[in-house]
């Protein structure tokens, strides 16, 4: 019997390349074509580019060393060279041993007297300083959806959160002009101890009276050391769309543009100390705390690699300007200025 032979319907070239090139571009086996989009990220994030401007100008008071009341008895007295205080015997008869002193210019032996001075205020008008510091670490969330696919491109949208604390310092060293409290207490019949003494409260000991007589205030040159800081958290919300492209089995890129917000709160802190020409120090510290809202835009770029079904790394960075904001008060002034942030983000994507 002869066997008839007939020919095998032909496949257009095309279709080949067509399979190929699918196999290339389409995601991995098992995951579906809108996993890319339907997603929830939890990442680190870093942000880059943030700045400060810190500027003072006014009087300012001192914090640091109250001297306390003149012309009375039983009543604690601190200064920044020395402290008359009150005892465990009460001051018995208006007589201390509670007190101290720093230097030997102190005591003048012609008016048997004991001058101690406190630093009460200062004045400043300098220019300002610009300070930045980078990187701060904070966090990173987004929940996204998809909404429909074009040709390769998948197009979708994303809800993001930010959290990252801020803190940037001023350490700069300023001159500056100092008003000091003088007072002056008796020391008729009283063998002076060697400079510098600190007596205890024990009620033992040289005993000093402990009635300050007020003396004019005097003006000295001195300088400012320690830091001026803006301790701040951003908090950021974005929103937009998100356009998805599987260009490999395990690699996708996403961009996204949109509206964001931030929530700026915290404090402008200052932990100053006031140095004298004599070499006199007086703490000076505070700290003005406000909350802000900022608005402006984001662009995104992210790159993610499938680990497996339901999971995913990503990479991403992000332009968010978002203006500037401002602490001020008591004639000090930190402006943040957030224009100009760039935030890098790593972590997981969950598809879904």
């Amino acid at each position: 019997m002869k066997t008839l032979h007939y020919p095998r319907p032909s496949r257009p070239r095309w279709l080949w390349g067509f399979v190929g090139l699918a196999a290339v571009t389409w995601p991995a086996q098992g995951q579906e074509d809108d996993e890319w989009t339907r997603h929830f990220r939890l990442g680190m994030q870093l942000g880059l580019n943030l700045r400060a401007d810190f500027s003072m100008s006014g009087t300012f008071a001192i914090s640091g060393n109250p001297a306390g009341p003149a012309g009375v008895s039983g009543a604690n007295h601190f200064y920044d060279d020395g402290y008359v205080r009150v005892d465990n015997t009460g001051n018995a008869q208006g007589y201390t041993s509670y007190w101290g002193y720093k230097n030997a210019s102190q005591y003048d032996p012609a008016t048997q007297t004991l001058t101690l001075h406190s630093a009460t205020s200062f004045t400043y008008s300098g220019g300002g300083a610009s300070k930045s510091d980078a990187p701060y670490l904070g966090v990173d969330l987004a929940y996204g959806g998809d909404l429909f696919r074009w040709r390769q491109v998948k197009i979708g949208w994303e809800l993001g959160f930010g959290l990252l604390p801020i803190d940037i310092q001023d350490s700069r060293t300023l001159s500056t002009t100092l008003t000091q409290m003088v007072q002056t207490y008796k020391t008729t019949g009283l063998v002076l101890p060697g400079a510098p003494y600190n007596g205890g409260p024990s009620g033992y000991g040289p005993t000093l009276a402990d009635v300050a007589t007020a003396q004019p205030n005097q003006t000295i040159a001195g300088t400012i050391t320690g830091s001026r800081s803006l301790e701040v958290t951003l908090y950021n919300i974005r929103l937009g769309p998100t356009l998805y492209w599987p260009f490999h089995r395990r690699f996708a890129l996403q961009g996204s543009g949109g509206f964001a917000m931030g929530v700026v709160a915290g404090d402008y802190k200052f932990n100053e100390t006031i140095v004298l020409v004599n070499g006199n120090t007086s703490a000076n510290t505070g700290q003005i705390g406000a909350t802000d809202i900022v608005y402006g835009g984001y662009v995104a770029a992210t790159l993610l690699y499938h680990l497996e079904e339901h999971a995913d790394l990503f990479l991403g960075a992000q332009f968010m300007p978002l203006g500037s904001t401002t602490i001020s008060g008591q004639g000090r002034q930190a402006r943040l200025d957030l224009g100009s942030g760039v935030y890098l983000s790593a972590g997981l994507s969950w598809p879904f």
